[in-house]
């Protein structure tokens, strides 16, 4: 992280680089609290102050890098929508295959899709449709899509591009909105 930290958000960001560390090696089933900390440099305690789970120190940092890769993307919620979606779906995706290690140790270890549903909370807020009553499901439906779509990319070893990858996420919330007009 940029800039001065305080030290818990030192002992934080230890914690997580430390989890991801032994995520590509090890299972998170077989991964200690006493081990994780070690490794980090800090007391279990600290491990218990800031976390519930091995889960949620993976979510952590996810989240904190995920901050800091779109600090610096030109990307902006004030673009015209349909453009802005497109160029996040991209960054997104981007910013997957760029930390392609790190997804791929989520995924084999089978806690990629609930860090994604985790991923950037305040993103949900990006799909708000103000005539769209339901705005806040429809916010959720992309957000379990994506991570779906995210997950199935990342365990087929990314074959696809960004580009290839937003296309088809479009298609595929196109063609299930689609679907359910012609069921009701």
């Amino acid at each position: 992280m940029k800039g001065e930290l305080t030290i818990n958000e030192s002992v934080k960001e230890a914690i997580e680089i430390a989890l991801i560390k032994l995520l590509e090696r090890k299972d998170i089933n077989k991964i200690t609290i006493t081990e994780l900390t070690e490794l980090a440099g800090v007391g279990r305690s600290s491990f218990y102050r800031n976390f519930n789970s091995l889960e949620d120190v993976a979510v952590g940092y996810v989240n904190r890098i995920y901050g800091e890769y779109f600090k610096t993307k030109p990307v902006s919620s004030n673009s015209y929508k349909k453009r802005y979606f497109d160029a996040f779906l991209k960054e997104r995706f981007r910013f997957v295959k760029e930390n392609k290690s790190v997804f791929l140790a989520l995924d084999r270890n089978g806690i990629l899709y609930n860090v994604l549903l985790k991923m950037d909370p305040d993103i949900k807020t990006q799909y708000l449709v103000a005539d769209v009553s339901e705005s806040r499901y429809f916010s959720a439906m992309v957000m379990g899509s994506s991570a779906g779509i995210i997950e199935e990319w990342v365990s087929g070893e990314m074959k696809e591009s960004e580009e290839e990858l937003a296309e088809i996420t479009k298609s595929c919330l196109l063609g299930t909105v689609k679907s359910l007009k012609d069921a009701f």
